[in-house]
């Protein structure tokens, strides 16, 4: 894009944000936000996992970091919700009030347009996925001495994924009501999200719960496999790699298609 481009980018951005941040949903993510923080900090507090033999406490590693991973995963899959959620009607509304008729009448393309809405739900769904994550990744590592670098990828990792749900589900709002969006994105961040945890645990999967976990976006799978030091690696299958390629398909694959659906949007 050109610095004229990138400016105009950059004013839609913030103001798609600062349409987010008056929204009444926001404080409702907010308390939400803290109220699973404070889950966080009451999980980690238990302390590592052992048991005492012979009146000696013996450590379990490997079930600490297991139990690690899982309130790690729980704070990503929130964030995929929360991305999901704040898009399934940031793009729609602007259209029913008029607003995007406006700001479309100017030098605007309806692409930079559909792309800054979906930055303004990322900033807000980034952030609380970062606190979140890099919070319970310091919590460990004080508290059970787990190596706290691994929240880095897997906060990556979730961000990917926030940004292939999030531009999903406003595509899909250009199409279906609001509270089918919501529904839908419950749905399917459910749906794959039980896929990868049963191909985690070594479940033969075929057909179309097959083709989830081989070829759909590894919502759940890219984050388990960036914590896999926390316990055995070998336990936790998957190429980090190839999961990396095709989480950013996904993300720009799904991007793509929003631009592509907004596009074709008759706008009155």
């Amino acid at each position: 894009m050109t610095p004229d481009a990138n400016r105009v980018f950059a004013a839609l951005a913030r103001e798609a944000l600062s349409d987010a941040l008056r929204r009444r949903l926001v404080l409702a993510i907010a308390v939400a936000s803290i109220l699973l923080l404070q889950g966080v900090e009451s999980c980690t507090s238990c302390g590592s996992a052992s048991f005492v033999r012979n009146g000696q406490a013996v450590e379990l590693p490997e079930v600490a970091g297991l139990s690690a991973m899982v309130v790690m995963i729980a704070c990503a899959l929130w964030t995929l919700l929360l991305a999901g959620f704040l898009a399934s009607d940031h793009l729609a509304e602007p259209l029913q009030d008029g607003s995007a008729a406006l700001l479309l009448a100017r030098p605007v393309g309806r692409g930079r347009f559909a792309l800054a809405r979906l930055a303004g739900v990322l900033a807000i769904s980034f952030a609380s996925g970062a606190l979140l994550l890099l919070a319970a990744g310091a919590l460990l590592h004080a508290r059970q001495g787990l190596p706290w670098w691994p929240a880095l990828p897997a906060f990556a990792a979730c961000a990917a994924g926030a940004t292939t749900v999030g531009a999903l589900a406003m595509l899909a709002s250009l199409y279906l009501p609001r509270v089918a969006t919501v529904l839908l994105v419950m749905l399917g961040v459910g749906g794959v999200a039980a896929v990868n945890v049963a191909g985690l645990f070594g479940a033969e999967l075929g057909g179309l719960v097959g083709a989830i976990q081989r070829f759909g976006p590894p919502l759940v799978t890219s984050v388990a496999v960036a914590l896999r030091e926390w316990i055995a690696p070998s336990e936790i299958p998957g190429n980090a790699l190839t999961l990396a390629l095709r989480q950013i398909l996904w993300m720009l694959a799904s991007a793509a298609l929003l631009v592509r659906g907004f596009a074709r949007i008759e706008i009155r």
